[in-house]
């Protein structure tokens, strides 16, 4: 189910950028980022809030609360993910059709925020003199809603809903490092899912040394330029057509070990090294892919 959802936000960012005519190899694109709204999930009357806070106590010794003050961290927190997406340029606020006239190819994100609370959790514990005592900790949950849009007609080129439950945290000190914790890695996950979204595209330009039949290091057309780092790792692919259609095979990774230019970078062979220089001697096209590239 995920990999049928990845291919068809991969259809339909191939529309989206085959409409706009960008033929360039790693565009860089402005993103606009609008507002957030907060959209709490409804809790009925007074009366039933208080007996289900009640129930999950005696349930579970939890209690759930949301926190309606956090939502500008929240928006922080995905702007903060956006800064981190090699090809995006994000800024607060719409993007304009007097933007568009300058012709940087652009997005527009809005959203909703469903959830943003703190959990609680009291236990009854004795000290090392044999004293009880409560020791009481927390986690926080998010979910918010980004909408990806072409801001030229404010269709939706993706959505996408980012949710940090109990599984992706521990349980801290205090309520504010709970959400302080949830918030970090909600911005991790937003720059995860856009970078695999927007990859970087590069191709070998040089061999370099090669010991018996495994290539030991080559080098790319990427480099300060393109935002390329120390450590950024890649998928080898080769290319072939048939029956008119392109068919992609991953055979090996490498990863940069020295950024050397704006456009070129020393990279080390880190898998398939007999399979790459085989393609390499044997002419094949091969296509260089920034590591969790939607395929």
């Amino acid at each position: 189910m995920k990999s049928l959802k990845i291919l068809i936000v991969s259809l339909v960012l191939v529309s989206f950028l085959t409409a706009t005519a960008q033929k360039e190899r790693n565009t860089v694109y402005r993103v606009g980022v609008g507002e957030l709204i907060y959209t709490p999930p409804s809790e009925g009357s007074k009366t039933a809030s208080v007996l289900k806070d009640v129930a999950d106590v005696l349930l579970s010794g939890q209690t759930t609360k949301q926190q309606p003050q956090y939502a500008e961290a929240v928006r922080a927190s995905l702007m903060n993910g956006l800064s981190k997406v090699i090809l995006f340029r994000p800024s607060d606020g719409i993007v304009s059709q007097t933007d568009l006239a300058d012709g940087i190819p652009s997005f527009f994100i809005d959203g909703t925020i469903a959830n943003i609370s703190i959990v609680s959790k009291s236990e009854t514990k004795k000290d090392g003199k044999g004293n009880k005592y409560t020791d009481t900790s927390y986690r926080s949950n998010v979910s918010v809603t980004v909408n990806l849009k072409n801001p030229t007609d404010g269709s939706v080129v993706d959505s996408r809903t980012f949710t940090i439950s109990d599984s992706d945290l521990y349980w801290m000190t205090s309520g504010e490092k709970a959400m302080t914790n949830a918030l970090e890695r909600l911005t991790s996950k937003v720059a995860d899912y856009y970078n695999r979204m927007f990859p970087l595209y590069a191709s070998i330009i040089e061999k370099g040394e090669s010991k018996k039949n495994k290539q030991k290091d080559v080098y790319i057309d990427l480099g300060d330029g393109d935002g390329a780092y120390k450590g950024q790792q890649f998928d080898v692919l080769t290319v072939k057509t048939i029956a008119g259609k392109e068919a992609r095979t991953v055979i090996g990774r490498l990863k940069i070990e020295e950024v050397e230019g704006d456009e070129i970078s020393l990279c080390k062979v880190t898998k398939g090294s007999d399979k790459i220089k085989a393609a390499l001697d044997e002419g094949q096209t091969l296509l260089v892919v920034s590591r969790y590239a939607i395929k």
